[in-house]
């Protein structure tokens, strides 16, 4: 038998209410919202045809001929060089990448792809990006540096199994895809506020003769992979949250300290969600678009994972194998 992924119905997870943990939102308790994530489905299939994945002489000359962008093209030599398809514990059939986005910093491969980036995130005028899992933060550091756009990390936490815990605004639960178990992921509460106060002080300065005000903050999120877009939905409603939440503090102490009655209106908006590499296959562009109403932005469509031999499907490239040596 050999495993893969393909093209096909797909599913992009759904949300479920009710976990017994409790988080803290503007002064109340509510229960944390959980989001299923499941496996890569497996499928029995011969090995790959010869005439189907591209010899490795060849592959060079495809990425050349390619539509894709200077950065994407580096991008995919990179994921060839140094990553292969592997089964993960937690989350079926998929892709080794971790020399080349987790434990590396490769700018011959990588750097063109987050100058790409960091142009889209400045064209949509994204205020805060969130990257979930440290896994994702090294990439997610580097779209932020080079874009100027301060990011924050969602880290994970391991969920209190007597459900006593207490978390912060916008923490939710989700599987690990390494197999771990579900964790806890939320965002750092001070390093937040200190960002949302900076961007919000702005515009109220901006707006100090108004008789209305109001404050937008426009945010994006980020991670190594896209894989069903249900990480990527937690993360846009969990910035919704939390962003509303570090406004309403800012307004909190503005109003304190002046006495300001004036109507403040708060707005949250997700516009944008960026990553290196997305499993096409799994549709989290449709999941994304319908959620969020936004194209995400990716280095990599990937449109099909295979185990023997180990390849993945490029849009705009063919059925290329690990492996590439150029």
């Amino acid at each position: 038998m050999v495993a893969w992924a393909r093209t096909g119905k797909g599913g992009s997870g759904m949300r479920i209410e009710g976990m017994e943990a409790i988080a803290q939102r503007n002064g109340r308790t509510t229960t944390l919202p959980r989001y299923e994530r499941s496996r890569e489905e497996w499928s029995p299939e011969p090995a790959i045809a010869c005439s189907t994945c591209l010899p490795l002489s060849e592959v060079e000359a495809a990425i050349a001929a390619s539509p894709l962008s200077d950065g994407s093209r580096a991008l995919v030599r990179g994921l060839l060089r140094l990553g292969t398809a592997r089964v993960f514990a937690g989350g079926g059939i998929g892709i080794e990448y971790g020399s080349l986005l987790k434990t590396a910093a490769r700018p011959e491969y990588i750097g063109g792809h987050v100058k790409e980036v960091a142009a889209h995130l400045r064209a949509r005028r994204v205020d805060l990006l969130l990257v979930p899992g440290m896994s994702g933060y090294p990439v997610g550091a580097m779209y932020s540096v080079v874009s100027g756009i301060p990011a924050v990390l969602l880290k994970k936490a391991r969920l209190d199994d007597d459900g006593q815990q207490t978390y912060p605004a916008g923490a939710f639960v989700i599987p690990s895809y390494t197999g771990e178990g579900d964790v806890v992921m939320h965002a750092d509460p001070p390093a937040v506020q200190d960002i949302v106060d900076g961007i919000v002080a702005r515009q109220l300065a901006e707006q100090m003769e108004a008789e209305r005000v109001l404050m937008i903050l426009r945010a994006a999120g980020a991670d190594d992979i896209i894989d069903k877009a249900t990480m990527s939905r937690a993360v846009g409603e969990s910035a919704v949250v939390l962003g509303e939440a570090a406004i309403d503090d800012f307004v909190r102490r503005h109003r304190a300290a002046t006495g300001d009655r004036r109507p403040i209106e708060r707005r949250v908006e997700i516009v944008a969600w960026v990553t290196p590499l997305i499993k096409g296959y799994n549709r989290p562009h449709e999941h994304l678009r319908r959620t969020f109403g936004i194209e995400p932005f990716a280095g990599v469509n990937v449109t099909s994972v295979h185990l023997q031999p180990p390849a993945i499907g490029v849009e705009g490239v063919g059925m290329v194998p690990f492996g590439w040596e150029g």
